[in-house]
C-alpha cells in the first residue's frame, strides 16, 4: 500500500494527500468527533433513559439471563447451573450467557435492562471506531473514514442485530480484528497479542459461530496481506493459538455442552441450520428497504420466498445505492484493497446459504461446520466489506474526475422501478404472480415504490454532486461533505426503523399467571414444578391499541412476558420446561414437538400455558387456571397428575442402549409411571422398593439434597436434566455413580436404610479452561515484554512492509 508521504509509490486509484502533520491530526480528530455523535444521535434510544430494548432474545433470553447471572454474582456464587431452562442447563457451558466477557462488569454498575443497551451500544461505537481507524491505516482520508465508520455501523445488518448482544458485539468488532490482524502479519508483536484478545473476546461473548468464522477470514486476510506465505503462517499460528488460550474458559465448558446437545446431530440440525440462509430476491433489499408496512417481516417473507418460514434473521441489510456505487468505485480504483473485495463476495455467496452452494459444500468438508446455523450470519462481511470499499471509493473523488453518468443511469433505474411498482398493474402481477391478497400485494408495491424512489433521489443527488463538481460549480471538500451527508440522512431514513426499544414497563410488570400460580401454589420456587408453554409460532395476539403504542416487537414481548414464555420465567422462580438456549438435549425438542400432556406430566409439568383459540380438549379446559381474553391465552392444569420431582423407582429398567425418545414417550408403562429406563451399560439394577419414599429436602442450583428412606437398595430418580458434571455423595462421602434415566433425568442407586445424598455440580473444563486462559494470559504478558524490548533495541523500527500504510491526510 502507498506510503502516504511518498506519492510516487502510491497504488493506482489511492489518494494523492500531502496535508502537515499538525493539520492532519486535527482533520482526523474532528473527523471522528463527528462520527461518533452521529452514530450517538442515531442510537439515541440505546441512552435515552426509561427505555428497554425489546425486539425478539432482547427481553425474551438475554435479559433474564442476565439479570440471573448477576444476581448470583452479587451473592457470591459463581452461576454454574440455569435451572429455569429445559429441565435445567450448564449455565457458563452454554456460551451466549457471557460471564467472563468484560461487559459483565456494565451489570455490576448499572440495573440490567441498562447495562444490556449501553452494551449495545459500546459495540456500535466499536463497529465505528474500528472501521474509522482501519480506514486511517488504509491510508483512507478523515472523510473517507468517517463515511467508512458511520455506513458500517448503521447498515441494515449491525442495526437489525442490536437485539442480541452476542451477535452484534462479534459483528462490530470485525473492523477491529481486522486492523490488529492487518498490523500483526507485518510482524507487530504486540498486534498479534491485540488480535488475539480481540479474537477470544468474541468467544468469551458466546458468539462460537462468528468465532469459528474469524478463523476464516484470518486465514483469508493473512494470506493475501502478508508478504510471505511463512509471515502469514508465523502470524496466524500467534494470534490463533493465544486466542484459543485466553477464551479457554468458555471454550473448554462450551466442549462439554456441544458435546450432549442437538447440535451434533447434523442431519436432524441441517434442515433448520439451512433455513436463515438469505434469498437471492432479499439482496435487492440492500438497496431499497423497507419493502413492506407489515410488521413482521416474517409474514412478508413466507408470501414471497416461499422456502423461508420463519422470521427474518436481519430485519434490514439495507445500505443503499449511495455505498454501493462508492464501494464499487473503491474496488474498482483501489487495488491495493482487493482483500475486502475477495472477502466481500465470498461472504456474500455464503450468506445465501441453500441458495449459493458454497456453504452446502463447506457443511460436508470443513470439521465442524454442520454444526452452525445462520448462513445470513456472513451479510456481517459484506456489509463490513462494502462499508470500508465506499470510504476508499469517496476519496477517489477527491482526486479524480469521475464520471456521473452510471449515477444518474442507477437513479434513473431506481426511479423507473420505483414509478412501476405504485401502478395498479405492479400491484395485479405480485398478487397473482404470488398467490397472495391484493392487500399484501398493493402494502408491498407501494413501500417498495417509495422505497426505490427514495434511493434513486438519493443515487441521483451523489450524481449531480459529482457533476456539479466537474464544472468547477462545487469544491471538492463541500463535494465530499455533501456525498457523506447524503449517505449519513439515506442509512438513518432506512435502518433507524430497524431497532426496537420500548419503555422499561413492558419488561417489568407481573403477569397475572404469576400471581395465579402464586395464589395457588404459595411462594414460588425451583425444585416444586414445571410450566409448558406450547409453542405459539405466528400465531400470537394482544390488545389493538398496545401496537399502536409500543410498535409489533414491543407488543410481541409483552404477550410472552404474559405467557410465561422462555427464560422469562427466571425472576419468577417458575421453572419453564421448553428450551430457549441454544443446544439442548435432544430429548427436550422431542417431547416439545409431542406436546403431550401424559409425557409433560413425567417431567414434573404441572401448568400449561397455551393459545385459547386452539384448546380443544376438554380435559385442559375443566382445569383452565385463568384466561387472558385480550392475549388469547389461558393458564390450565396438566390434565395428567405431574410426576414428583424426586420418587424411587417402582421398576426400573437398565438399558446398554436406550431407545429413541419418542419411542420411549410412547411406551404405556413409561407413561404411566410404572418403568424407568436407566442406562446401566447392562449392569443388574435393585428392583422395588415396597414402603420406601424420598424427599426433597433442599433445592439450589448447583445442590440438591435428597433423604431417602427404604427398606432395600433403590433407584432414586430426579426429575433434572442429566448433564456431565454432576456428582452424587451420600453423607458418608461415599459416592454414587450418576446415571442417565428416561433418556433425560438423573437417577443413583442408594443403599437401604436412612440416607442423605447430594447432589452438586461443577462445570466440565471449567477448571482446565481456566487454566489455559491464565497460561494464555501468562503468555500474552510474555509477547507484549519481548515486543517492548525490540522497541527500546530499536527505536526507530524496521520499515514497515510496502502493504501496510499509516493513517493519511
Amino acid at each position: 500500500m502507498l506510503p502516504p508521504s511518498d506519492n510516487a509509490d502510491r497504488e493506482p486509484g489511492a489518494p494523492r494527500f500531502r496535508e502537515a502533520p499538525v493539520h492532519r491530526w486535527r482533520s482526523a480528530a474532528a473527523a471522528a468527533g463527528l462520527l461518533i455523535l452521529a452514530v450517538l444521535l442515531f442510537y439515541y434510544k440505546l441512552w435515552w433513559p426509561g427505555l428497554i430494548l425489546v425486539k425478539r432474545d432482547a427481553t425474551m433470553t438475554f435479559l433474564p439471563v442476565k439479570q440471573y447471572m448477576i444476581d448470583r454474582l452479587r451473592a457470591g456464587d459463581l452461576p454454574e447451573w440455569f435451572p429455569y431452562d429445559a429441565m435445567g442447563r450448564s449455565f457458563i457451558g452454554v456460551a451466549i450467557t457471557g460471564v467472563f466477557h468484560p461487559f459483565t462488569l456494565l451489570y455490576y454498575l448499572l440495573p440490567a435492562p441498562d447495562a444490556l443497551r449501553v452494551s449495545v451500544l459500546l459495540s456500535c461505537l466499536l463497529a465505528a471506531g474500528g472501521a474509522f481507524w482501519l480506514g486511517r491505516h488504509l491510508g483512507l482520508s478523515p472523510a473517507g473514514s468517517l463515511l467508512a465508520g458511520f455506513a458500517f455501523a448503521c447498515s441494515g445488518y449491525v442495526v437489525s442485530m442490536t437485539d442480541n448482544i452476542v451477535y452484534v458485539y462479534s459483528t462490530c468488532l470485525v473492523p477491529l480484528f481486522a486492523l490488529a490482524l492487518d498490523r500483526a502479519v507485518s510482524g507487530k508483536l504486540g498486534w498479534r497479542v491485540a488480535a488475539a484478545v480481540l479474537w477470544a473476546t468474541v468467544f468469551l461473548n458466546g458468539d462460537i459461530q462468528t468465532g469459528y468464522y474469524l478463523g476464516l477470514v484470518a486465514l483469508l486476510w493473512a494470506v493475501m496481506r502478508a508478504n510471505s506465505v511463512k509471515q502469514a503462517a508465523v502470524a496466524l499460528s500467534v494470534v490463533g493459538g493465544l486466542a484459543a488460550l485466553l477464551a479457554g474458559i468458555q471454550l473448554g465448558p462450551s466442549l462439554s455442552v456441544y458435546l450432549g446437545s442437538n447440535l451434533r446431530h447434523s442431519a436432524i440440525f441441517q434442515e433448520f441450520a439451512l433455513q436463515w440462509s438469505t434469498h437471492p430476491l432479499r439482496l435487492l433489499t440492500m438497496l431499497a428497504w423497507p419493502v413492506s408496512t407489515e410488521s413482521e417481516p416474517g409474514n412478508i417473507m413466507g408470501i414471497f420466498f416461499d422456502d423461508v418460514a420463519m422470521t427474518a434473521w436481519a430485519e434490514s441489510l439495507y445500505v443503499g445505492v449511495p455505498i454501493l456505487g462508492l464501494a464499487l468505485l473503491g474496488a474498482a480504483r483501489r487495488r491495493d484493497l482487493r482483500v475486502l473485495v475477495v472477502l466481500g463476495l465470498l461472504a456474500l455467496l455464503l450468506a445465501l446459504g441453500r441458495h449459493g452452494g458454497l456453504y452446502e459444500l463447506f457443511r460436508h468438508t470443513i470439521p465442524l461446520w454442520s454444526a452452525f446455523r445462520y448462513p445470513e450470519k456472513w451479510m456481517a462481511f459484506v456489509s463490513f466489506s462494502m462499508a470500508m470499499l465506499a470510504g476508499a471509493g469517496l476519496d477517489v473523488l477527491r482526486t479524480d474526475q469521475s464520471n456521473p453518468k452510471p449515477w444518474l443511469l442507477a437513479a434513473g433505474a431506481c426511479l423507473a422501478a420505483g414509478l412501476f411498482l405504485g401502478t395498479e398493474t405492479a400491484q395485479t402481477l405480485l398478487a397473482v404472480l404470488y398467490e397472495t391478497s391484493m392487500r399484501v400485494a398493493r402494502d408491498v408495491a407501494d413501500t417498495s415504490a417509495r422505497a426505490w424512489l427514495v434511493s434513486g433521489v438519493a443515487a441521483g443527488g451523489v450524481g449531480l454532486l459529482i457533476e456539479a463538481a466537474r464544472a468547477r460549480r462545487l469544491g471538492v471538500n463541500l463535494l465530499l461533505a455533501s456525498i457523506v451527508v447524503i449517505v449519513s440522512v439515506d442509512l438513518t431514513a432506512a435502518n433507524i426503523r430497524a431497532y426496537f426499544t420500548a419503555p422499561r414497563a413492558a419488561a417489568e410488570f407481573m403477569p397475572p399467571f404469576v400471581q395465579a400460580l402464586t395464589a395457588r401454589e404459595g411462594p414460588l420456587a425451583p425444585g416444586r414444578f414445571r410450566v409448558a408453554t406450547l409453542h405459539f409460532g405466528d400465531r400470537i395476539s394482544w390488545p389493538g391499541l398496545l401496537e399502536e403504542q409500543i410498535g409489533y416487537h414491543g407488543a410481541g414481548s409483552i404477550h410472552y412476558r404474559q405467557a410465561l414464555n422462555g427464560g422469562l420465567n427466571t425472576e419468577f422462580g417458575i421453572e419453564g420446561f421448553r428450551s430457549s438456549l441454544p443446544g439442548a438435549d435432544p430429548a427436550v425438542d422431542v417431547i416439545s414437538r409431542l406436546q403431550a400432556f401424559e409425557v409433560y406430566a413425567r417431567m414434573n409439568v404441572s401448568y400449561v400455558v397455551d393459545l385459547r383459540s386452539r384448546v380443544t380438549d376438554q380435559r385442559l379446559v375443566d382445569g383452565f387456571v385463568q384466561e387472558l381474553p385480550e392475549y388469547d391465552l389461558v393458564l390450565a392444569r396438566n390434565p395428567f397428575p405431574a410426576k414428583p420431582r424426586v420418587y424411587l423407582s417402582r421398576k426400573p429398567e437398565p438399558v446398554s442402549t436406550p431407545p429413541p425418545p419418542d419411542i420411549l414417550f410412547a411406551r404405556p408403562d413409561f407413561l404411566s409411571g410404572e418403568v424407568d429406563v436407566i442406562e446401566s451399560s447392562g449392569a443388574a439394577l435393585p428392583g422395588p422398593s415396597p414402603g420406601g419414599q424420598a424427599v426433597l429436602e433442599r433445592y439450589a442450583p448447583e445442590r440438591v439434597v435428597v433423604r431417602t428412606e427404604t427398606p432395600t437398595q433403590a433407584v432414586l430418580v430426579l426429575v433434572d436434566a442429566f448433564a456431565p458434571g454432576w456428582r452424587a455423595v451420600l453423607e458418608t462421602g461415599d459416592e454414587l455413580p450418576v446415571l442417565r434415566a428416561n433418556s433425560l433425568m438423573r437417577a443413583v442407586v442408594v443403599p437401604a436404610g436412612h440416607q442423605r445424598v447430594t447432589f452438586s455440580y461443577r462445570t466440565p473444563f471449567l477448571k482446565a479452561g481456566a487454566i489455559a486462559s491464565a497460561a494464555g494470559i501468562v503468555l500474552s504478558l510474555a509477547v507484549l515484554a519481548i515486543a517492548r524490548r525490540r522497541r527500546r533495541e530499536h527505536p526507530d523500527g524496521p520499515k514497515e512492509p510496502a502493504h501496510v500504510s499509516t493513517a493519511a491526510g
